[in-house]
């Protein structure tokens, strides 16, 4: 079967892309028997370099990823992208084909607090997760958190990646692009004056419109030009020094995906689509008041929504899922002696609209069109105190949370329905978050760090269903859902040896998760319940593992190796006769291998392997027919386990000879270079062999093979 509608794979420049797909028996095992370079975080100064030994001396306020080493690493289609390559980082499960998600040690992919800003970004990806919403020529900071998270962050159980856009004022007019095979982007800075610039970009894709007509011209699958998919965003934003001490900026972004696919037969689709769509901005005031005191403000806005048209079996659904959030935050900083001191509170507004909104059906289906928009409101406050004492660093911190779910809100019962007026408090939730790190100095070489941190997250993303399609439902905590709370406990020795010319970590970990959300089997039950909190079911879950790094940082041949070895479980009463399971992220190993090479001042060369045990899946062990209705049976839940997912990437630039001010390189790639055929998913195959006979098989398909690439990147 052909995935026509993942156009990426049509960027070969054979003109040959084609989904693979293979016959494979899936292997049965029901037996379930830091990383980056770091910087402190010192609020008035802006540190452009990171201390040689600073994942020695460095403290919980996270990780700062060196931006300029993750653009060297090979790109897919001539794109880099530093969100996606987190998942090369060490601790963070690879997501598999097709997909940014970032599994950290164990949790979900809703787990993660995403900001660019400040602003919540509740889906970052484009083109079905092959690239991020994030420009990568706008990225000036980024920083990963996936333990001792501090205080000022909450709503999240795993990790927090925060990115930030330019926050000074250039010097000089700025331009920054590319040209590649299916995509662009441009990005510019303009200074206005000595204290106010603005800066902007803009990308967007031309698969349909240019590359999918230019192969039909050649002769290759016209039924391709049926098929529609693509990507733009753009950014847009300002800074203005208010004063020797006070600077005000402000960001817009926003960026869409469509995708329209030709009937698949195999699932009887036809006419199915599906777009989704992210927008965010935000304004922040920071004043410097004295080399002690320092203060931030931050007003910010995000939106995401998503509708998915499925004509399903002689039935067409609509699903649309939005969730706007408003967020006022405010940070207090005082530096004092010993003690480096945050406080703050933050409000936040949100409002969800997961609904199932229409069935249209040829069969007899009865529809429940019961459903809520569901409206909350959180007020947090938090303290943390990092306090340096010789060898010692102890950074401790307390986070306090009131949530209410907020009417209007219907409670649809058999014995009657209960109306809650609008801004009434129907439920409440009060939570306490305590934050621990330690970290203790051996030497100016070796270190040892623990923590210990609760969290509790208010908003969920559920995904329904997948056929290739996204289609998640945001669900906030309600009168009739709880919040997700965990406890995290981790552990690392830290040493480095040569000089720091070589850095080794190896951490332990243990998280357990509770009221894990799972929304229940069944695709038409999906769509005939409007009332999606009656569909949930409500478990629990833990993990733990250990993650080994080695990283070499000098010289002309640089990179590092990450390796994982973990576990995760889940157990829920309605599943698996309320046994334990392994969760569908479980992978036991996961490696990632990066290497970069400076050949000379023009040439650069890099490489990245990656390794994964494969994801688990449920699967019906036989099937018979009754009545000439199908039976499936099935074993131990998720006993089956998807075959290794690994591949090798390779690239080089070439920095081409400068014109005066203009700058500019080529960048060549290959992706999948042994054409290793990774799953996808799996596709459920009936055929009728006889009178009242059915054969059925599972087939794998297969996504992306080898895909070679070039770009033209350039600056001004």
């Amino acid at each position: 079967m052909k995935i026509n509608f993942l156009l990426i794979i049509l960027l070969s420049l054979s003109y040959q892309v084609f989904s693979q797909e293979k016959h494979k028996l899936i292997k049965d095992s029901a037996d379930a028997s830091s990383i980056t370079k770091k910087i402190f975080q010192i609020q008035e100064l802006e540190v452009k370099a990171s201390l040689t030994d600073a994942n020695i001396k460095s403290g919980s306020t996270g990780l700062s990823i060196n931006i300029k080493d993750l653009k060297q690493l090979p790109t897919l289609v001539g794109e880099s992208d530093p969100y996606k390559a987190l998942q090369y980082m060490g601790g963070v499960s690879q997501a598999g084909e097709a997909s940014a998600g970032l599994y950290v040690r164990g949790g979900n992919n809703d787990q993660n607090l995403i900001l660019l800003n400040g602003s919540l970004i509740q889906n970052p990806t484009h083109v079905l997760g092959i690239f991020s919403v994030f420009n990568p020529d706008l990225i000036e900071k980024m920083t990963f958190i996936k333990s001792g998270i501090p205080a000022e962050y909450g709503g999240r159980l795993s990790s927090v990646v925060d990115i930030n856009t330019f926050n000074n004022i250039p010097q000089k007019f700025k331009v920054d692009g590319s040209i590649g095979l299916i995509s662009s982007r441009i990005a510019t800075q303009i200074p206005i004056s000595h204290n106010f610039s603005l800066y902007a970009s803009l990308r967007g894709s031309y698969i349909s419109s240019l590359i999918l007509p230019t192969l039909t011209h050649f002769g290759i699958d016209t039924l391709l030009t049926q098929n529609k998919y693509e990507y733009w965003d753009l950014n847009a934003g300002f800074i203005y020094q208010l004063a020797r001490k006070t600077k005000l900026s402000g960001h817009f972004y926003t960026g869409r995906d469509d995708i329209s696919i030709m009937p698949m037969s195999r699932f009887l689709f036809d006419k199915n689509a599906t777009y989704w769509q992210n927008t965010a901005s935000g304004i922040q005031l920071y004043h410097f008041f004295n080399e002690k005191w320092s203060m931030n403000h931050q007003l910010n806005f995000s939106k995401f929504e998503l509708a998915a048209n499925i004509d399903l079996f002689k039935s067409y659904n609509e699903l649309s899922t939005q969730l706007k959030t408003f967020n006022y935050k405010f940070d207090f900083f005082n530096f004092k002696g010993k003690h480096n001191i945050r406080f703050g509170s933050e409000f936040t507004y949100n409002m969800a609209s997961p609904h199932f909104v229409k069935v249209d059906s040829v069969i007899p289906i009865e529809v429940d069109n019961q459903h809520n928009d569901i409206h909350s409101s959180q007020v947090a406050l938090y303290f943390r105190d990092e306090i340096n004492l010789k060898n010692w660093q102890f950074n401790v911190g307390l986070r306090a949370n009131l949530y209410s779910h907020l009417g209007p809100y219907t409670d649809y019962n058999d014995s009657g329905n209960t109306y809650y007026s609008q801004n009434k408090i129907i439920k409440s939730y009060v939570g306490l978050e305590p934050r621990f790190f330690m970290r203790y100095l051996f030497t100016n070489q070796s270190s040892l760090k623990i923590t210990t941190s609760r969290h509790i997250q208010y908003l969920n993303q559920i995904p329904v269903f997948s056929f290739g399609i996204p289609a998640d439902l945001q669900l906030p905590a309600s009168l009739k859902v709880m919040p997700q709370t965990s406890w995290h406990f981790s552990g690392g020795y830290f040493r480095n040896f040569s000089d720091n010319a070589w850095e080794t970590s190896l951490e332990l970990y243990y998280k357990s998760l509770q009221h894990q959300l799972e929304f229940k089997s069944g695709i038409t039950e999906s769509f005939t319940n409007g009332n999606i909190e009656k569909n949930l079911l409500i478990g629990k879950g833990w993990s733990y593992g250990t993650e080994l790094k080695i990283r070499k940082n000098t010289g002309k041949f640089t990179g590092w190796i990450a390796y994982n070895l973990a576990w995760a479980y889940r157990q829920f009463d309605q599943i698996n006769q309320g046994k334990v399971f392994l969760a569908r992220n479980d992978r036991r190993h996961d490696i990632s291998v990066v290497s970069m090479y400076e050949l000379n001042k023009r040439w650069s060369f890099s490489s990245l392997f990656v390794y994964a045990t494969g994801n688990r899946l449920n699967l019906p062990l036989s099937w018979f027919v009754i009545d000439k209705n199908i039976i499936l049976e099935y074993g131990h839940y998720n006993a089956f386990e998807m075959p290794a997912y690994h591949r090798l990437d390779l690239s080089a630039s070439l920095k081409l000879k400068p014109r005066k001010a203009f700058r500019s390189e080529l960048n060549f790639s290959i992706y999948n270079v042994y054409n290793r055929a990774n799953p996808f998913q799996i596709i459920f195959d009936t055929k009728t062999s006889g009178i009242n006979k059915l054969d059925f098989k599972y087939k794998m398909s297969y996504l992306m093979p080898i895909i070679p690439s070039v770009s033209w990147v350039f600056h001004l």
